[in-house]
């Protein structure tokens, strides 16, 4: 009597939405913390901007001593 044994593939995947799910989590609060930051990064620099107009004495002032510095004049 002989053994022979066969071998059997068998090729089965699940699919589990799962892994979807937390990818669409991830980039969804990426990408909001992505815009809070540009949204902070931007009111910072118009704060910077208002802080330095107002320690010039104004507008023309803030622009004189931009013009003054980057030149030396």
């Amino acid at each position: 009597m002989s053994n022979v044994q066969t071998a059997v593939q068998v090729h089965e995947k699940v699919h589990s939405q799962l892994g979807l799910v937390l990818m669409r989590i991830t980039f969804r609060v990426s990408f909001i913390l992505t815009l809070a930051f540009a949204a902070l990064i931007g009111i910072w620099g118009i704060a910077c901007l208002v802080g330095g107009a107002i320690a010039a004495g104004g507008p023309v002032g803030l622009a004189q001593g931009w013009f003054s510095a980057i030149t030396g004049f």
